[in-house]
Order: structure tokens, then C-alpha cells, then sequence
């Protein structure tokens, strides 16, 4: 004897329905019915993260690596019902924004509820690529640190005897929202030269450098030693 069971719920002033199977077994003391339920009430949720490591949920840290994972392997399982998710900020250079969703279940199997968690950067991070920055900027303005192929090319020359460089702007952006952990800004060295290769004299150099921190494969922010972001810099005219 099985039969066909269609539950109305609502989560969250949301309304679905769910239909059960249930199979009648044997009578426990020959009195009380025993019933199979298939088809159990659980809905599939896909959990997009990006710069995180980890996300919680309910109490409880799930693995957020993206490495070798297909599709479904990104898929959790969760009753219906309003869950928080909550990334797990590996740093302090990056925010943990919640989400908070409503699951639903779709009566279809299918992935309709979807959650991502795109990792936020704040001023912390700002501020250390205004330092990184300002580090190569001091370096290249030494001699013979100028000689650095990192260095602005107008200034690597062994013809340059005297070289200072400026200063880092006091605010910085990203260059845009898909790239949030990308920076750059324009800067201008003040370079003296021999007659070795160059026309004698002094001349200002105008580069800009870019400031790119370092991610991993899960493009979770990759740190040095001392625990700050690892930064690429370079200088391009």
C-alpha cells in the first residue's frame, strides 16, 4: 500500500509544497500502523564562496575550498527553513559579510537556492599596499636598489647618480570591483644622470605602480611571515 502525501508549508511568508511517498508496513502488535517515508524533506543548497577558506552555518565550519570541486560537490544539503551564512574571514584585511537566505524546496531537485559569499576587503588591506607601495618607491630611489628590474626602466640605468622618489598617495582604491585586491597610482622620481648614455642632467621620471596582493588557489589572500598581504609590485610608464 503506498501512497502520495503533498504537504504545504511556508518559510519566511514563502509558500512551497512537498510531496512524500510513505509505504505501509507491517502493523507493529498488529494494532499500530508502520509507514515508510521516501522523498524526505531536504533541500539542496549551492554555496558559491570566493576569498574564503571556510563559511559557518547553524554552529557548525564547512570546508569552502573551490580547488578540484565540480558543481555538485559545492552542494549542501539543509530542512527547509532561514539559515545565516557567515564567511570566515582568514585575516583581518577581510570582512565577514552574512547572508542570511530562505530555503525552499523547489519539488524538482533542482539548485534554486543559491548562496555566495564573495569575500570584502577593508581599509586594513588599503593601507597596506599604500605601505608596500611606498617601500618599492624607497627602494627604487636608492642607488643601486634603482637597479632593481622591478624598478621604472628610465631609472635602472648605471647612468643615474642621484635618484629620490615621492610619496604614495594617502588614499587609494582598488582599480575596480572585480579586481578589489588590485592598486595603483602614479608617481614621480626625480633621476640626475651622467653623460654615459643619457644627456646629462636632471629630469623627472612619471611611472605608475601597481600594487597586486597575492591569492591562492581558492583566491583566499595569501600572507608573508609577519602575517601581513603578500604584494606584488611593479612600475610601468
Amino acid at each position: 500500500d503506498t501512497r502520495m502525501v503533498t504537504a504545504t508549508m511556508q518559510v519566511n511568508g514563502e509558500r512551497f509544497t512537498h510531496e512524500f511517498t510513505v509505504t505501509k508496513g507491517a502493523s507493529t502488535m498488529g494494532v499500530l500502523n508502520n509507514w515508510t517515508v521516501k522523498d524526505s524533506l531536504v533541500a539542496r543548497v549551492s554555496v558559491d564562496v570566493e576569498g574564503y577558506a571556510q563559511f559557518s552555518v547553524g554552529g557548525v565550519n564547512a570546508d569552502a575550498s573551490a580547488v578540484g570541486r565540480n558543481e555538485q560537490e559545492n552542494d549542501y544539503l539543509f530542512y527547509p527553513g532561514v539559515y545565516t551564512f557567515t564567511p570566515i574571514a582568514a585575516s583581518e584585511y577581510a570582512d565577514s559579510n552574512p547572508e542570511t537566505v530562505s530555503v525552499l524546496d523547489d519539488g524538482l531537485g533542482g539548485r534554486d537556492n543559491v548562496v555566495t559569499l564573495k569575500a570584502t576587503y577593508n581599509t586594513k588591506l588599503t593601507a597596506a599596499a599604500i605601505e608596500a607601495g611606498q617601500w618599492a618607491i624607497d627602494t627604487c630611489s636608492t642607488i643601486p636598489g634603482n637597479q632593481n628590474s622591478w624598478c621604472p626602466f628610465a631609472i635602472q640605468s648605471d647612468a643615474v647618480t642621484a635618484v629620490t622618489g615621492g610619496s604614495m598617495p594617502k588614499a587609494l582604491a582598488p582599480v575596480s570591483e572585480e579586481q578589489p585586491t588590485v592598486f595603483r597610482a602614479t608617481v614621480v622620481f626625480t633621476a640626475t644622470y651622467n653623460n654615459k648614455y643619457y644627456m646629462a642632467g636632471t629630469q623627472d621620471v612619471e611611472a605608475k605602480v601597481e600594487i597586486r596582493a597575492q591569492l591562492d588557489d581558492n583566491q583566499v589572500l595569501k600572507l608573508d611571515k609577519d602575517g601581513k598581504p603578500d604584494f606584488e609590485v611593479s612600475f610601468t610608464r
